[in-house]
C-alpha cells in the first residue's frame, strides 16, 4: 500500500508538471505573475502596473496556453528571450531593470527578427512553446557571440540580449535543436552565462502615432522595436526586410516536405505583392493594399487566424478584447479630428 501511494502521488505530481491553474477575480498581476512563475518554473517579467485587476481561470493548462489566455485578459503580448552575459551578476542587474522598468537594459543590444504569420499552422490551437522552436544552425559569417545570436533570432521565435560591448568569438558551432537547450550550449561555448525570461508586454500608447515617432522606433536595419526591443546589428534599411525573408524561410524549412512548396509559393506570392507597393504613390499604394485587403482568399485566411485565436478566448474575454480594440480605434479617430 505505501508503494501505490508512493507511485500514485509520483504519478500526479509527473502528470501535472508544468501545468498552471489560475483561478481569480480581480487579483493585482503580480500576484498572478508569481503563481505563473511558480507552477511554470519560469522567470516572467512585464512593464504592466503590477496592482492591474486581473479576472483569469484556467484549470491545468499548458504553459503555452497560460499565458496567451493572460496576454488576452490584459491586453498585452508575451514572448520568450534570452539574455547573454560573461557573469550571473550583470545577467542578475539586467533582470532587476526588467523587473523596475519592464524594459532592456540601456547598453544593452536585442536581436530578434519578426515572423508575420507561421506557415501551415492554421490548424494549431494550442500555441507552440517557443522554447521548443528548432534552431537549424548555420554558422555565420561573423563567428562571434553576437553573430550566432543574430543567426538564432533569424531562425526561431524569440528574441536573444546582450551587452552591445560584450561579443566573445564562438570557436565551435553549436549543434541544432530546441532552442531551450541550443542557447545554453552556445553559451557555455562562448564562456557565457544565459538567462531563459518570459516577457508580458503592455501595448503601447500609439495614438495618432506620426510618421517620426515610427522612424524613431526603428533601428537603421529597419526591424520594428516595441516590445521586442530593437533587433539587428545595423546596416541599411533593406537588411532588415533581408532578415525577415531568411526568417520566414526558415520557418517554412521547419514544415513537413509536403507542405513547403506550398507555402513557399504563398510566401513569394505576399513577397511579390509588397515589392510592387514600393514604387507607388502614397494614395496608389493605399489603393492597392485596400484590394489586397478586400480579396475573399485574403480575408478567409485572415478570419482563419482570427477564429484559432478566439478559440483560446472565453466569452467574455472575446466581449473584452472586441470593447478594447474598438475603444483603441475610437481614441485614433478622435485624435486626428483634433489635429
Amino acid at each position: 500500500m505505501i508503494l501505490l501511494l508512493v507511485f500514485a502521488v509520483t504519478y500526479w505530481i509527473w502528470s501535472n508538471w508544468g501545468l498552471i491553474t489560475v483561478d481569480v477575480n480581480g487579483k493585482p498581476l503580480a500576484e498572478v505573475i508569481r503563481s505563473i512563475e511558480k507552477q511554470g518554473g519560469i522567470v516572467l517579467k512585464t512593464n504592466m502596473d503590477p496592482a492591474k485587476p486581473v479576472n483569469m481561470h484556467v484549470f491545468k493548462v499548458p504553459l503555452t496556453e497560460a499565458m496567451e489566455k493572460l496576454a488576452s485578459i490584459t491586453d498585452s503580448r508575451w514572448r520568450v528571450g534570452y539574455l547573454f552575459g560573461p557573469d550571473s551578476s550583470t545577467l542578475k542587474v539586467a533582470l532587476e531593470a526588467y523587473g523596475t522598468s519592464g524594459k532592456r537594459p540601456e547598453g544593452w543590444k536585442n536581436f530578434d527578427v519578426p515572423l508575420f504569420g507561421r506557415p501551415g499552422s492554421e490548424d494549431e490551437v494550442v500555441p507552440m512553446d517557443p522554447r521548443e522552436d528548432t534552431w537549424n544552425v548555420k554558422e555565420p559569417q561573423e563567428k562571434t557571440l553576437q553573430g550566432f545570436m543574430l543567426a538564432a533570432a533569424t531562425g526561431v521565435s524569440a528574441s536573444f540580449t546582450c551587452p552591445e560591448s560584450y561579443n566573445p568569438a564562438v570557436t565551435k558551432v553549436p549543434s541544432s535543436g530546441q532552442i531551450r537547450k541550443a542557447a545554453p550550449q552556445l553559451a557555455k561555448i562562448a564562456g557565457a552565462k544565459v538567462q531563459e525570461v518570459f516577457f508580458l508586454m503592455g501595448r503601447p500608447p500609439r495614438v495618432a502615432e506620426s510618421d517620426q515617432n515610427r522612424d524613431r522606433d526603428r533601428d537603421d536595419d529597419g526591424i520594428s522595436g516595441g516590445p521586442r526591443g530593437r533587433g539587428g546589428p545595423g546596416g541599411s534599411r533593406g537588411g532588415g526586410f533581408t532578415l525577415m525573408r531568411e526568417r520566414q524561410l526558415a520557418e517554412i524549412e521547419k514544415l513537413p516536405p509536403s507542405m513547403q512548396k506550398s507555402a513557399k509559393a504563398e510566401f513569394e506570392e505576399r513577397e511579390k505583392f509588397f515589392a510592387s507597393l514600393r514604387d507607388l504613390s502614397d494614395d496608389e499604394r493605399r489603393a492597392k493594399f485596400s484590394e489586397y485587403m478586400n480579396n475573399p482568399a485574403n480575408q478567409e485566411s485572415m478570419q482563419n487566424q482570427q477564429m484559432k485565436g478566439n478559440e483560446r478566448n472565453s466569452p467574455e474575454q472575446r466581449l473584452a478584447k472586441y470593447q478594447t480594440y474598438v475603444a483603441r480605434k475610437q481614441a485614433i479617430i478622435s485624435s486626428r479630428q483634433s489635429q
